[in-house]
């Protein structure tokens, strides 16, 4: 979201005395510039609600997150927490706490971070390379994913007929919406595979639409 719309939507919480939930998970991982402020850190009012994860930055096994929260829900949400399962493991978290305190932390994420970005960087040329004659690339700053959108909407049924027989498996864009109506698109990720993963399969993905659209 834009700086614009980001404080349009404080005010649109503040006007009407509701929350935000903020989950921003993915905010480690900035690869153009300096990353964008939060709505917790732009919120003057208390109307945002911050949530932070290890899941993406160390490893999912961990369960560890963490939330940020206005001062008027602090006592309701420690109740609701131990309602729901008392506490998280004391080993783990006193044993990230050290990690984070003793400088580990960040020397991970700025480790982490080259590695996505390349990782990302030739993911980006290789599906353009390979791909650009059936998706418009969407080229975000942050994240770990990146939106193609099918520059022919008949190729939507090949593409899905193509994840359904294959490993390679894009989430459609609109499992992401409530309401909206938009054009085809698919999500795809890149942190998790080697540049020979992608490039085998991006060339797959390219290699059934090619061989498929000449059977038509």
């Amino acid at each position: 979201m834009s700086t614009e719309r980001r404080k349009d939507l404080i005010a649109f919480a503040r006007t009407y005395n509701s929350f935000i939930f903020e989950d921003d998970y993915n905010s480690e991982f900035w690869f153009a510039g300096p990353p964008m402020p939060s709505l917790q850190g732009m919120d003057d009012s208390g109307h945002v609600i911050y949530a932070g994860t290890m899941s993406k930055i160390l490893y999912p096994s961990l369960r560890l997150g963490f939330l940020v929260v206005p001062e008027r829900l602090v006592e309701p949400i420690i109740k609701t927490r131990s309602i729901l399962d008392q506490h998280s493991s004391p080993i783990d978290q006193a044993t990230l706490a050290r990690f984070i305190t003793e400088g580990y932390f960040l020397s991970h994420v700025r480790r982490i971070r080259r590695i996505y970005a390349d990782r990302r960087d030739f993911f980006i040329d290789q599906f353009n390379t390979l791909l650009s004659e059936h998706f418009r690339l969407q080229i975000s700053e942050a994240g770990l994913h990146l939106v193609a959108w099918l520059r022919n909407p008949e190729d939507l049924l090949l593409v899905q007929r193509f994840t359904e027989t294959d490993k390679i498996n894009p989430a459609r864009l609109l499992a992401y919406c409530v309401k909206a109506r938009l054009d085809p698109a698919f999500v795809f990720g890149f942190a998790a595979w080697t540049k020979a993963q992608i490039r085998e399969s991006l060339l797959k993905l390219a290699n059934f639409l090619k061989r498929n659209q000449t059977n038509l």
